[in-house]
Parts: structure tokens; sequence; C-alpha cells
């Protein structure tokens, strides 16, 4: 008789079917509980940007996908007029108040909730700017394209300028990091 069954446990730890069902239960949540760490992020595939872009650059008609993935499109009628052909889509971004339409480039006009936060500047027939401050975006984007097969390299004259080319693609993405902010071209 061994140890353990001696003190009237009657069966071995591992037939005990309680445990057995809340380790599998355990092991199936897990997936759950990894994925809502991130669940806060906005989830855009960059297939989706780059297709779009490739879109506008055939003059077909295109959809922006952007309302798709809970973006919501804003009108900045103080620093943009109703004609102008830029639409600003955001995700938990406020208005920054010391903006200067004058000096500051357009994606200087958002400021960050918190880092899932998310800004994209889309001109009708032009590129599109997708702004964010969190480097779980910057690292998403990148894979993306290497599995596409976009080569990176260094713009020849600035440092922080990553650029990203195919050879048979039309689309280019130029991703510049700056010290408080990543700023993506796509064109």
């Amino acid at each position: 008789m061994l140890p353990f069954q001696r003190r009237g446990w009657g069966r071995s730890f591992f037939q005990w079917k309680g445990l057995g069902r809340l380790l599998r239960e355990l092991l199936l949540l897990f997936p759950l509980f990894s994925h809502a760490q991130i669940a806060n992020y906005a989830h855009i595939p960059t297939a989706d940007i780059l297709q779009y872009q490739l879109q506008k650059s055939r003059r077909t008609t295109a959809i922006a996908p952007f309302k798709r993935y809970g973006l919501r499109r804003i009108r900045a009628a103080k620093f943009i007029s109703d004609d102008d052909p830029r639409h600003i889509w955001a995700w938990h971004v406020h208005p920054n108040e010391e903006y200067n339409a004058a000096s500051q480039p357009l994606y200087e006009l958002f400021r960050k909730n918190d880092f899932a936060s998310l800004a994209i500047i889309d001109v009708d027939k032009g590129e599109t700017e997708i702004v964010f401050w969190d480097k779980q975006y910057y690292r998403r984007i990148a894979d993306d394209l290497r599995r596409m097969g976009f080569l990176m390299s260094n713009a020849p004259n600035k440092t922080n300028v990553l650029c990203f080319r195919k050879i048979e693609s039309t689309v280019r993405v130029d991703i510049t990091i700056w010290w408080n902010l990543y700023h993506v071209r796509v064109y």
C-alpha cells in the first residue's frame, strides 16, 4: 500500500476528475487571457492598407477600410477646410492644443490618450499616413512587410527613416522614427 492511500485519499492524485477538468479548462482559456492584454489596440492588417493604397494609385474606386476596424473619422474644421482632400481617422487620440498649422505638419495635430492610440491621414488620390506612439504597431507593420517580401533599407540622407520596397510593387512604405512618435507613409 502506498503512503497516500493510507491517509484515506482513495485515488491517486492524477486520477482526480476535478483536477483534470480544471487543468483542461485553464489550458483552453490561456489564449483568451494572453489576447486580452492587446485587445485595446486597433488591429488593421497591413495587407489591407497596401491594397487600399494600390487601388487609390490605380485611380479605381477605393473605399477606406478604416471604419471596419473601429477607427472613427474626425472632422478638424479648425485646421482643414471642407474641400480639403485629406480625411482623418483616429483611435484613442485627442487634439494637440499647441498645434500650429502654419509651422507643423498635420500629423502633429494629435496627442495620444494611451499607447494604443493611432491616427490615419488619408489623402483622396495620394498617400496614406499613419501616426502611432507604441512600438508594437511598428513591429507588426515591419514584420508584415518583411513577410510580404518587402526589403528594408535606410534612407540615403536620413538616419531615422526606414524604407520598405518590393521590386514588383508600386506601393512604397517609409517609416520615420521620432523620439515621441512613429510616422508611416504609404504611397
